[in-house]
Parts: structure tokens; C-alpha cells; sequence
């Protein structure tokens, strides 16, 4: 057996406790076990919309997906944000570059951030 990443185990106790399997998860949101099971070994990468699927698919609460999204933050190393204007671009390479560098206090961003 692989070992599973964060991601995975946190998917794998959602799925027990939400008494469903692999399998009835993967059919609900519409990809294979095989493909789920190499999400949660890190064979596959991790997407915002399986992240979504999965959070619609099982009702999760707030509280459940933000740890979901976390635990699926400790698995990637590379992010796409898809845009529909130049100007949304623009602002994400932006804050991609600001991001990276030692000046950003990230707490303080995170505060911002998670403001409703």
C-alpha cells in the first residue's frame, strides 16, 4: 500500500466519517477509485475543483473543507488560477512575485484573506 498524504488522509477520514467508500466517492464525483486512490497517495495532483466536488458531494461544513483545502496545501508545489481578464492576471502574477518574497507578512495576508 502507498502511503497516503495529507490530502489523503484527510479525504479517508471524511469518507468513514460520512460512511462511504472509495469507490462511492469516486462515482460521485464522477472519476475513478483509481484515479482518487493515486490523489490520495500524491500520485495525481490535487485540483480546487476535486477539492469542490468533494465538498458539494459530501455537505461538508466551512470548517471541513477549509481543513480539506489545507490538508490539500501540504501536497502542492505548483498552483494554476485560471483568469478571465488581463487585469485578474496581472494581480495574480503579482501577488504570485509578492508571495515569494521575504517581505510579505503572511499572518496578516491570511487574516485578510479569510475575511468574509
Amino acid at each position: 500500500m502507498s502511503k497516503l498524504t495529507d490530502f489523503g488522509k484527510a479525504i479517508r477520514k471524511l469518507r468513514i466519517d460520512y460512511d462511504t467508500n472509495l469507490n462511492e466517492l469516486a462515482a460521485s464525483i464522477g472519476v475513478s477509485s483509481a484515479f482518487l486512490s493515486a490523489v490520495e497517495t500524491g500520485k495525481k495532483p490535487v485540483s480546487a475543483e476535486l477539492i469542490t466536488k468533494i465538498a458539494n458531494v459530501l455537505g461538508l461544513n466551512k470548517d471541513e473543507e477549509h481543513l480539506l483545502t489545507h490538508a490539500a496545501s501540504q501536497c502542492i508545489d505548483n498552483v494554476v488560477v485560471r483568469t478571465n481578464t488581463a487585469e485578474e492576471a496581472e494581480l495574480a502574477l503579482m501577488f504570485a512575485r509578492r508571495i515569494q518574497s521575504d517581505s510579505v507578512d503572511l499572518a496578516t495576508l491570511r487574516k485578510i484573506l479569510e475575511e468574509d
